[in-house]
């Protein structure tokens, strides 16, 4: 499937390029007026997310490649109901010159009784011919020296076949066969039939044609629950005749997705605290943040760490404070922030790393929460987790976590995950909006917020990024 925005001067305009470029059958996710100016001529602007399936653009393409210049200009002019007959009649002519099987009966229209006598008819052809080969032996005198002459005055009777030891076994044999299939299909008819589940989503009570969605959703890790909870939703809004075409409920589902997905849009906290356990990358995320609201934003910035566990993790963060060239402080307990609140007033955000804590007993809840901004200060707190950690073990981290509660969530290591399903889990479970990303190792470069769009590439596997190597660049 893919999607695309298109953003033109008029809603006309725009969907000419939607029909254009993705074809009739293309789906409007969403449309919205910009504000902004619209290229140099400083006029507004509509803009229009719309989706199409894979098999539904490989078909326009195909039609686009049988005609010629000029009459491929006057296809993409027309009407889009003009285009869908065009396509549907010349895809369906490719098809119906294609070779096609020749098969007598379909499977599924064989019935028990049919199996059984067909089985019958055999076995009583081979008893059949067992006696015409006997009689046939006979009839060849083969055996006549074991048949005695009639008596004296007695008229000879007819010819009586004799069956030889060998076939008279092959009878008996064959007749064996013949009850012993019987039995077993008697047996087989009286057994509860009872069979497994053979489709993804059968034992939620999916349909089939939905079987398709829920695979793709689990895969990507999102959780079986919400996975059905979707595809019921589509149950319920779809009707039964049209649950077969994909193209529809990929669209559907994508829209549901962009629907669903909660993002932090509007931070006006003054103090970002970044918080999580080991190993999740909260230095380095915060470090990204920083770069990007001062080149990428202007704003002051000021670091500081509350980190005097880790060896080293003061200093680092001190050398990225003098690249940038902003202001940076150890806070060692509360007693140090009552001292910096002037301060704060010359600056537009502070950034604050904390210790990694497992917060497993009261004496490290208390130790986090006594190194913390006071109550009374705009502060909002972000929960920093590794796209590559298991999603129990991320629900049982957030669990302790809540203890001291969070505003939103980061997920960094996006670019080394493929099952991204993590991220839509831990934001329906905690109702926790998505504040920004981590996609690499570069800064700011690979530091990117959190959109709609972006939550359903990652589900959806729409397009392939390719992360540079920080090397390389």
């Amino acid at each position: 499937m893919q999607v695309k925005k298109f953003e033109a001067r008029t809603m006309k305009e725009a969907l000419e390029m939607v029909k254009t470029q993705l074809g009739p059958d293309a789906i409007i996710l969403s449309a919205r007026d910009n504000n902004k100016s619209f290229g140099l001529v400083g006029e507004g602007s509509v803009e229009i997310t719309a989706a199409v399936s894979e098999e539904t653009l490989h078909k326009k393409k195909f039609v686009e490649s049988r005609i010629n210049d000029r009459d491929k200009q006057r296809f993409q002019q027309s009407p889009a109901k003009v285009q869908k007959t065009i396509i549907e009649t010349m895809v369906k002519k490719h098809l119906d010159n294609q070779p096609k099987a020749v098969t007598r009966q379909r499977y599924i229209e064989i019935d028990d009784a049919q199996v059984q006598a067909r089985q019958e008819e055999v076995a009583n052809a081979r008893v059949k011919n067992a006696a015409q080969r006997a009689w046939a032996s006979f009839a060849s005198n083969s055996w006549q020296e074991e048949v005695s002459a009639p008596a004296p005055g007695l008229r000879a009777s007819a010819p009586v076949a004799i069956e030889s030891p060998v076939e008279k076994a092959e009878i008996n044999q064959l007749k064996n066969e013949i009850a012993g299939l019987k039995d077993l299909l008697t047996r087989f008819e009286n057994m509860p039939q009872q069979f497994v589940s053979s489709y993804p989503g059968q034992s939620y009570g999916l349909p089939f044609e939905l079987s398709f969605m829920f695979e793709r959703l689990v895969q990507t890790g999102v959780s079986e629950d919400f996975a059905v909870d979707i595809l019921n939703q589509v149950q319920e809004t779809v009707p039964v005749a049209k649950l077969k075409n994909k193209s529809l409920i990929e669209g559907w589902v994508a829209k549901h997705i962009l629907e669903t997905t909660r993002i932090e849009t509007s931070v006006s906290e003054k103090i970002h605290v970044f918080m999580g356990g080991a190993g999740s990358g909260k230095t380095s995320q915060l470090v990204k943040m920083a770069s990007d609201l001062v080149i990428n934003q202007g704003k002051k910035v000021a670091l500081f760490t509350t980190d005097t566990m880790k060896v080293g993790a003061a200093d680092q963060l001190r050398i990225y404070a003098q690249i940038l060239n902003v202001p940076f402080a150890v806070i060692r307990g509360s007693e140090d922030w009552s001292k910096i609140i002037k301060f704060l007033a010359q600056v537009d955000t502070v950034l604050v790393d904390v210790p990694s804590f497992s917060l497993k007993n009261q004496e490290e809840i208390h130790k986090l929460r006594s190194i913390l901004p006071s109550k009374d200060l705009s502060t909002r707190y972000h929960f920093v987790v590794s796209s590559m950690a298991k999603d129990s073990d991320t629900e049982d981290l957030a669990r302790r976590y809540s203890v001291i509660g969070f505003d939103d969530v980061i997920f960094t290591a996006v670019d080394q995950s493929i099952q991204h399903g993590t991220i839509y889990n831990f934001m329906k479970r905690h109702q926790c909006p998505l504040h920004s990303f981590g996609i690499g190792s570069r800064v700011p470069e690979d530091f990117e917020y959190a959109t709609r769009e972006r939550v359903l590439d990652l589900l959806m596997k729409i397009t392939q990024y390719k992360f540079e190597d920080a090397s390389a660049s």
